[in-house]
């Protein structure tokens, strides 16, 4: 009882970490079959668009996105359920690569710290009223990286740790996701509010 009550609140940490591990233990073959690949997504492979955020450029990259992903679901755990968590983060992961595919029109991409922006503005959204001050400081914070890597070449140790370049657009398309996933939640508990009430 013990050890599930310890793992139960991480379980949307272990399956994405267990799946990014299955398919970053299989690579090459598997790096190649479930990047996002902009050509083979236009011939009808459409879960590339999920499966990028499981694969990685090398195990760098891998470590250091799921480092991330359990620091900020760590975070969040006391404020927002494993349920709400899964569904902000779920958005993310496929809006943030739709983005990268229609507005960047990106060749290829791998990794989850796209979607883990839009998982630390989204939380920060949905938790606001909670802790205005530390969700500021955090929306601030966010927004300021993006607008530094933006206009800067702050990555470049990044890029070197992880064998790759990184995508700062997937950063921000992650942002805008949670954003859109935080109007539409809005949007739909204003809409029960008035049903209710009327």
């Amino acid at each position: 009882m013990l050890k599930t009550a310890l793992i139960k609140p991480f379980l949307l940490v272990i399956s994405i970490s267990c799946l990014a591990l299955l398919v970053q233990l299989l690579e090459p073959d598997s790096v190649a079959l479930f990047r996002y690949q902009r050509d083979s997504v236009l011939q009808g492979e459409w879960w590339r668009i999920l499966t990028a955020n499981f694969t990685h450029s090398s195990w760098n990259h891998l470590l250091l996105n799921l480092a991330g992903l359990l620091l900020i679901d760590y975070f969040y755990q006391p404020v927002i359920t494993q349920i709400h968590r899964a569904c902000l983060l779920l958005f993310c992961m496929l809006f943030n690569v739709v983005l990268l595919h229609v507005i960047l029109k990106l060749e290829w991409y791998v990794g989850l710290s796209g979607a883990l922006h839009g998982y630390l503005v989204g939380g920060a959204l949905l938790s606001f009223k909670r802790d205005k001050l530390i969700n500021a400081l955090i929306l601030i914070v966010v927004t300021g990286k993006l607008f530094a890597e933006l206009n800067w070449d702050i990555n470049q140790v990044t890029a070197e740790f992880i064998k790759s370049n990184v995508v700062e657009e997937a950063h921000l398309y992650g942002a805008i996701s949670a954003i859109i996933y935080f109007a539409i939640i809005t949007s739909y508990r204003l809409f029960l509010k008035r049903e209710k009430g009327a």
